[in-house]
């Protein structure tokens, strides 16, 4: 697995635990592996400040199923979304906790330049972090 920002290096890492394989954080080229699932990192939005100089907000993490067929893309897609939903949170990373996650539902996003079928979806990670 390649090197990713914390919140998607912990939400590949939990992909991987929960018996996914061929999970990057970066796309891979398809001779090195033809269906990755790639995981990416939004920003931090703060929507809180905590007393214990914390603060709590969003990262959204995209999540990216690449398949041959496309049956498959849909199916490993789904399944990825279920078991994170379900995964157990939650879990600490570098100075910051994710609370929690929810999703915004599974669907299509065409083909890649290989020709494979991509499905994905947005993991919403509730963060608290610690700041000076």
């Amino acid at each position: 697995m390649a090197p990713c920002s914390d919140v998607a290096g912990a939400v590949a890492s939990m992909l991987c635990a929960l018996g996914f394989a061929g999970v990057f954080c970066a796309p891979p080229s398809a001779g090195f592996c033809a269906e990755p699932i790639v995981v990416s990192q939004g920003a931090f939005a703060r929507e809180a400040r905590l007393a214990d100089s914390g603060e709590r907000g969003r990262v959204d993490v995209g999540v990216l199923v690449c398949r041959e067929e496309a049956g498959a893309a849909e199916a490993a897609c789904l399944a990825a979304e279920r078991a994170l939903r379900g995964a157990a949170w939650p879990i600490d990373v570098d100075g910051a906790r994710i609370a929690s996650a929810d999703s915004d539902g599974s669907g299509p996003r065409g083909r890649d330049g290989s020709g494979r079928w991509l499905w994905g979806f947005t993991l919403i990670c509730t963060v608290v972090r610690h700041v000076g």
